[in-house]
């Protein structure tokens, strides 16, 4: 019954070519609610098989293994484990049957008083009755291990995106988790296309060629983004130098304002990816992809115990691409090197250092897209087409180093000081075309400047917290407190040379304009930005099911930028003692339900604006309201949430008509301005992520919102009302569980808006549905393959709209790609 609700939700005319999407809600509603049929009518599922592959090694290390692989959190007392060997584990069980051969051969067993309750023996050798040394009791209730690697799965029984360990049930405010299983079925290798695969989240607003994305009808900005928790890492230019996935185990995605996690930022969400770290066992996989216009790919991902007790582990992560696209005239190579080691200290202490490399040339780079005709309406050329010159390139690179202390101070509290430092360099040489095309005539666009670019970016980042839990009033109760400072260095310079080449657009000339010589720089610009931070959150258990989330968080901010050429002072301020609260309420209906509400804010520094008087502007605040309701089903192998939101960023700078112009004390504009404009958007969501049932995994996701600004103009043109997005894979059963198959759909109704560059014109996109499908085969333990084909129907789209004289792209045409994988 279930299965068929969802077909009929998916197929039966919702997201179909017609894009019926006034049924949408109802029809994703369904859908949700047939994902979660199972549960009811299978409260207490029988134990289900899992794929183990766990090396002989000592058994402390392979119980960690098992809890990665299996999703059942095993805690233990070092001296019950202490010196004990256990044997290989590979192939087909329940857990409890994996569990039992790990400890065969050994003096240690688990007795089960009840399911997924373990408690760890040891059998005395001059008796037969069993002693329990200082044994831990666990229930499949408690926050599991957010690791995703290996264990198969589309969710991740906990995150770390607060820097506390909770799972996505204990978290009031809407978070997607893209698994590592999930980045490997659907080959997204780099973070744009992980986050084009994502609830909620959509490509938005280009910055100068590059594209950035939004979340709830707010951009999300280059503030927005984290690497294990924390801030001040270059990682969000991911349309000029794309971010590869290979290095991260998660990417976990939070919606809505989140001041706690970044104090200054847009109220759109929080993206933090979580680097891979070094495993206890030695492993080995790699992996080689060939796909269609001529892409082809190849990992290698490798590390364990660099010495005999196991204290030192390391691991080394390396990528090559080298590809082409679906529109003429470009490649690009991209390289990849990450290295990270893990030192243990003794028991309580690790400490990690990393480093990082990656690179991205490209030959024929092309900036800004196609262009509309005048009227507003898409270019009828080919998807194959663009508007290149041959020696457009770009070229950039990325080198990050990190280290991280971690110290346990008893089995509650810990500290940690992570400590990061990235360098960024991009090189850009591109004719840009711009121009709207007349209908009658297919003249109007030319390349009308040739751009030279240069930019440098050092980041720096700084992280101290403690976190644990302590007991008072007959409750447990968590609590993080933490400091925080980052800092981040721009030198750009850009030049011009002035071209009026007329363009072709049905039979674009790439060689039209002989290769140039850069002129001198026309403009530098230097700037520095700088913040600091207090933070801490409590998580107060109020009675037995409510929890109470009480944070905030404190920031100063100085920014200020240069005028290369000329030395003068373009731009100075600073923001004090900005705080940021955040609360939240938790109520536990059961074991696998609870509903909740939270609040969280951000702002955004105006202090570069001035009032009448010359007080610099107060900054905009962004809030977030939001209520909800989720489930964590089956031990945690299933969550589904359901949530409805209100943002509001208000106080915005506008122009102040009232005060005469030339402000005292502004360096960006003459003009007065205050505090008044508002942005609002809302909606509700809906999420379901993980096993429905043994071997059927599944990412499913509905957005709905809308958006205004004060005058009822959509704030975010490119964000669609509805939005939903599927991945899922199924293990046949039996004698065929060597097979496993799988799609997926990103669907949206259309959207339009009055053109940017002519607001006498209307533009937009219809709705769309684009599909796909996975094959894969086990070939043997160490083998598999698998065949991705992306838009099977070859939709015919504009995945990205901007206006009338530039910044249309083409989404891809149906394209395959077929993997290998092995294992060592």
């Amino acid at each position: 019954m279930g299965r068929g609700l969802l077909k009929g939700a998916l197929v039966g005319g919702a997201l179909t070519t017609g894009m019926q999407l006034r049924a949408m809600p109802a029809m994703v509603a369904g859908a949700l609610a047939a994902l979660a049929w199972p549960a009811a009518v299978h409260a207490q599922p029988q134990a289900s098989q899992v794929d183990f592959s766990i090396p002989a090694q000592p058994l402390e290390h392979a119980l960690r293994m098992f809890s990665e692989q299996s999703r059942h959190q095993v805690l233990f007392d070092e001296a019950v484990v202490a010196g004990k060997r256990s044997p290989a584990v590979n192939g087909r069980y329940t857990p409890r049957e994996a569990l039992d051969q790990l400890l065969s051969g050994s003096n240690v067993r688990v007795n089960s008083a009840r399911p997924n309750v373990y408690t760890l023996t040891v059998v005395g050798q001059a008796s037969d009755d069993a002693v329990t040394l200082q044994s831990v009791t666990v229930t499949g209730s408690g926050v599991g291990n957010p690791t995703t690697e290996g264990t198969g799965s589309y969710t991740s029984d906990a995150i770390t995106i607060s820097k506390m360990t909770q799972s996505v049930k204990e978290t009031p405010q809407s978070v997607s988790v893209l698994t590592r299983q999930l980045l490997d079925d659907k080959n997204l290798t780099t973070l744009d296309e992980a986050l084009a695969q994502t609830t909620g989240v959509t490509k938005t607003a280009r910055n100068f060629g590059n594209h950035k994305f939004s979340i709830r009808g707010f951009t999300v900005d280059d503030s927005n983004y984290l690497v294990d928790g924390v801030a001040g890492v270059v990682y969000a230019p991911v349309g000029w130098l794309p971010i590869d996935t290979a290095v991260f185990d998660r990417v976990e995605v939070l919606r809505g304002a989140a001041g706690l996690m970044l104090g200054s930022a847009d109220p759109s969400g929080a993206i933090n990816m979580v680097r891979k770290r070094p495993r206890g066992e030695g492993h080995f996989e790699g992996s080689t992809t060939v796909g269609s216009w001529d892409n082809y790919r190849m990992e290698l991902d490798g590390g364990g115990p660099l010495n005999e007790s196991g204290t030192v582990r390391g691991r080394l992560v390396t990528a090559y691409q080298d590809r082409h696209y679906f529109y003429d005239g470009t490649k690009s190579k991209s390289p990849l090197v990450y290295g990270v080691i893990d030192a243990d200290l003794g028991r309580d202490t690790t400490l990690t250092f990393g480093a990082r490399h990656q690179a991205t040339d490209t030959d024929g780079y092309w900036l800004f897209g196609l262009p509309r005709y005048t009227d507003g309406g898409a270019l009828d050329v080919s998807r194959s087409t663009s508007l290149i010159q041959d020696w457009n390139r770009q070229k950039g690179q990325v080198n990050e180093v990190f280290a991280e202390a971690e110290h346990r101070l008893d089995k509650d509290w810990k500290v940690r000081l992570s400590l990061n430092h990235t360098e960024v360099d991009l090189d850009q040489r591109v004719a840009i075309p711009v121009g709207g095309v007349d209908r009658a005539t297919g003249v109007g666009s030319s390349f009308y400047t040739i751009y030279f670019n240069n930019a440098s970016v050092k980041s720096d980042g700084i992280d101290l917290n403690t976190t644990g839990s302590f007991q008072a009033l007959g409750g447990t109760h968590q609590i993080l407190l933490g400091t925080s400072w980052s800092r981040q260095r721009v030198n750009q310079k850009s030049a011009n040379l002035d071209s009026d080449s007329p363009i072709n657009v049905y039979d674009p000339d790439h060689s039209s304009i002989p290769e140039p010589t850069r002129p001198a720089w026309g403009s530098k610009e230097t700037s520095r930005l700088e913040q600091t931070s207090l933070y801490g959150s409590m998580r107060l258990q109020l009675a037995d099911p409510l929890h109470l989330l009480l944070g905030g968080k404190f920031s100063w901010l100085k920014y200020r930028s240069d005028d290369g050429l000329t030395g003068a002072r373009t731009r100075d301020y600073e923001q004090k003692h900005e705080f940021t609260p955040y609360a939240g309420l938790v109520y536990d209906l059961d074991q696998q339900w609870s509903v909740y509400t939270s609040y969280a804010d951000t702002y955004q520094p105006q202090s570069t604006y001035v009032t009448s008087s010359g007080k610099p502007l107060d900054p905009s605040i962004g809030a977030n309201y939001e209520a909800g309701v989720k489930g964590e089903l089956y031990d945690g192998r299933l969550n589904l949430s359901a949530a409805v939101f209100t943002v509001k960023k208000s106080g915005i700078a506008v122009e102040d008509l009232s005060a005469p112009g030339n402000c005292p004390g502004s360096l960006a504009s003459p003009n007065c301005y205050r505090n008044g404009g508002t942005l609002r958007s809302k909606g509700f969501e809906l999420e379901a992520s993980g096993e429905l049932s043994p071997g059927w995994q599944v990412m499913a996701g509905y957005t709905y919102v809308t958006s205004r600004d004060d005058e009822g103009e959509t704030i975010s043109a490119e964000t669609p009302r509805h939005l939903f997005r599927l991945s899922t894979t199924y293990q046949l059963p039996g004698r065929w569980n060597a097979f496993s198959v799988g799609g997926g759909v990103s669907a949206q109704s259309g959207y339009s808006y009055k053109a940017y560059d002519d607001m006498s014109v209307r533009m937009g996109a219809p709705g769309r549905a684009v599909w796909d499908l996975r094959a894969g085969y086990r070939i043997n333990k160490h083998w598999s393959a698998s065949l991705n084909v992306a838009n099977v129907f070859d939709k015919d789209y504009y995945g990205m709209v901007s206006q009338i004289r530039r910044g249309n792209h083409y989404g891809e045409p149906r394209n395959v790609m077929l993997t290998l994988r092995g294992t060592l």
